[in-house]
């Protein structure tokens, strides 16, 4: 049985309007997916220097100064997680418009060649994955959090309307479903159970939906030696997800039996956003096709919103609605709506590129973003239009993203080879290192507004990514075909909860558990100019 308590130093004065935030809604927010044109993903989209495809306006918008005629183009994909397990009844392969866009091209005169004009969508963060793992749970259980999240400033009398106020709804529900109750400990605090060590938790994850970006592009080409362009990038939010989580207690009273302990979160969050994009290419030998661009992108500045559901199931006597069969009680809450910003990091990136024999394109990128630069505000003064308002700052979740995260370096190389009859190969790699430090988990047990709304214990530590794609491309008359394929493998370290230590609170006494992340994505694009 678990006697370790944790105190919170000092509870947080304001908490009407937070989110439940943590390290891990960051990251999420602050990363992009390889999409775009078939073109642009067949060569791992590393065209920040060769330019000249219109998902480039995403990440150097320089690149649409290169087009010198208009162009319309619109992709379609297919997305497969193959190791994921079924959950909740959400399929693991979908269709999806990852890309629909077009440039105009203004001819100017001899000194400003082009001024181009340009939209795109496109599917910004696909945020579609399952996570579904099974282990023994060797007498750990999450009940043992859920009793560690009743101590602030000393006990709190969950009877007592004050203290309910003052902790998790995952604490409160325990409390209700008498997971917390029946057993008290020597020092006459609530304790939590056993679980049985000789069963498994089951526990899965699923999530669906994402972030679609829109994007206006304005670039000029100045005599074919230096193309400029900016972009303003306008962002959306759709993501739903689910958690359920389920385990074996030992029988309180003493006896031979076990009885099941089932938990299911609901979360759905929605919200606006918006960044700024700057980029440049050189072309510094007049007679020859080698390039250098660089770009900047400024944090994205979202307003987030999010509704939560949570539902807890335990074997323990009902004795408001008396039921004889289990699960014995069931009790939900809904925490309600809440708002807060989030503001990502800068981007910064650099690309090198060029043409051999006007049939091969070789173009080579790297960006770096710092993870750890988060910040998270919550908007007290509602101003609809005022995405860079300061609004009150979440100082504790700032001290947790400096503690776990880091900046990430990504590598992205791309080759495209022109073969007769108008025919085109690409390949691409990209690799990208993990936001997350070694020590990285959900600490609920912070001074940060978000404690008041935490309505789950698990979290995914990532793993590098690494990406190969390739693709094929085939052009008659004004109308191009290219079709892609890309292989995203990554693993993960997954916890359903978190057990300190008796010498750490950082060091999980639950071991984490390997699960394979990897997708697979087929994607046309069908494109025209004019």
């Amino acid at each position: 049985m678990m006697k370790k308590k944790m105190l919170l130093a000092a509870a947080v004065t304001v908490c009407g309007l937070a989110q439940a935030q943590d390290i891990y809604k960051m990251e999420m927010f602050s990363g992009a997916d390889l999409n775009g044109t078939a073109r642009f993903v067949g060569m791992g989209g590393s065209m920040g220097a060769i330019g000249a495809d219109i998902s480039t306006m995403s990440t150097n918008p320089a690149g649409i100064g290169l087009f010198r005629r208009s162009e319309v183009s619109g992709t379609a994909s297919l997305n497969v997680q193959t190791n994921a397990r079924d959950c909740m009844d959400r399929s693991k392969t979908k269709l999806s418009l990852d890309q629909m866009g077009f440039v105009y091209a203004v001819k100017m005169d001899d000194e400003c060649r082009f001024v181009n004009f340009g939209f795109n969508y496109r599917k910004h963060r696909n945020l579609k994955n399952y996570i579904g793992t099974s282990a023994f749970t060797n007498g750990l259980s999450q009940t043992w959090q859920m009793m560690d999240l009743t101590y602030v400033n000393g006990y709190l009398d969950l009877d007592n309307r004050d203290d309910r106020e003052l902790t998790t709804p995952l604490t409160l529900l325990g409390y209700d479903t008498k997971m917390l109750e029946p057993q008290i400990g020597p020092d006459g605090k609530v304790t939590g159970y056993d679980a049985v060590q000789a069963e498994r938790y089951n526990y899965q994850r699923v999530q669906w939906g994402g972030v679609q970006e829109y994007d206006f592009n304005l670039s000029c080409n100045l005599s074919d030696q230096i193309f400029l362009g900016m972009t303003l990038g306008v962002y959306n939010v759709d993501l739903h997800s689910g958690v359920r989580y389920g385990e074996s207690i030992y029988d309180p009273a003493g006896g031979d039996g076990t009885y099941p302990y089932i938990m299911e979160q609901r979360e759905h969050m929605s919200g606006s956003g918006v960044d700024f994009k700057m980029g440049v290419i050189l072309r510094p030998f007049e007679m020859g096709s080698f390039r250098v661009g660089a770009y900047v992108h400024s944090p994205i500045f979202y307003r987030l919103k999010s509704d939560q559901y949570l539902v807890m199931e335990s074997p323990f006597e009902d004795e408001i609605n008396n039921h004889t069969t289990l699960p014995y009680t069931t009790r939900d809450i809904d925490p309600g709506r809440n708002e807060y910003k989030l503001q990502t990091p800068w981007r910064f990136g650099i690309s090198l590129g060029g043409t051999l024999a006007n049939c091969l394109a070789l173009n080579a990128e790297y960006e770096y973003r710092d993870y750890s630069t988060n910040t998270v505000r919550y908007p007290y003064t509602f101003d609809e239009f005022d995405y860079f308002g300061d609004g009150e700052k979440d100082y504790a979740l700032k001290r947790e993203a400096k503690d776990y995260l880091k900046g990430v370096s990504t590598i992205r190389l791309g080759v495209e080879l022109r073969l007769p009859g108008n025919t085109y190969m690409r390949a691409g790699y990209n690799h990208e290192t993990t936001p997350f430090k070694k020590s990285a988990f959900l600490n609920q047990f912070t001074t940060s507004s978000s404690y008041y709304y935490s309505c789950t214990t698990d979290y995914v530590n990532l793993s590098h990514l690494n990406r190969w794609t390739g693709g094929l491309g085939y052009r008659f008359g004004k109308v191009n075909l290219d079709l892609a394929y890309q292989y995203q493998h990554q693993t993960a370290r997954v916890y359903p909860f978190h057990v300190p230590t008796d010498n750490s609170d950082i060091v999980n006494k639950l071991a984490g558990q390997k699960v394979d992340l990897s997708k697979h994505q087929v994607m046309l694009t069908i494109g025209y100019r004019f």
